[in-house]
């Protein structure tokens, strides 16, 4: 006589998550203030300043726009088109041909042609920590 053992079928489950379950904790929106009076730029998290440094932003005649911008194109290395092919490392643009970059000089009154100039080491730390689309306000004169 011949025994039947039953058979199982096992079925393998594998649980995927439709949508992430929000832990409550969200990353602290970044934001850049950008003082001409007193020649700083501030970078924030939330309400943690992440990094200060001083700036050298635009001389008479040639000044720095005030008002909300968000930081745009990011460059590694970029050229002035507008003066001698200057280089212009760790480029933020903000506003058509103005930028937030890094300089080898970066006086603690206004000196530049517009853009806002930073020190190199600064430079190199704000342009790895800005996002595209962090806002960027500049206020003072």
């Amino acid at each position: 006589m011949k025994h039947h053992l039953p058979v199982y079928i096992f079925l393998a489950v594998t649980f995927i998550p439709l949508a992430r379950q929000a832990s409550g904790v969200q990353p602290a929106a970044k934001r850049v203030e950008i003082n001409k009076t007193q020649q700083v730029l501030r970078a924030y998290e939330g309400k943690r300043l992440v990094l200060e440094s001083p700036v050298s932003t635009g001389r008479a005649g040639m000044p720095t726009p005030d008002g909300e911008f968000t930081a745009g194109a990011k460059l590694r290395m970029h050229r002035s088109q507008l003066f001698h092919n200057a280089p212009m490392p760790f480029s933020v643009q903000f506003a058509g041909n103005y930028f937030i970059h890094g300089f080898y000089s970066v006086p603690s009154y206004p000196a530049s042609h517009g853009c806002v100039r930073l020190p190199l080491d600064n430079a190199e730390r704000f342009f790895n920590w800005v996002d595209s689309g962090t806002p960027i306000d500049i206020t003072g004169h």
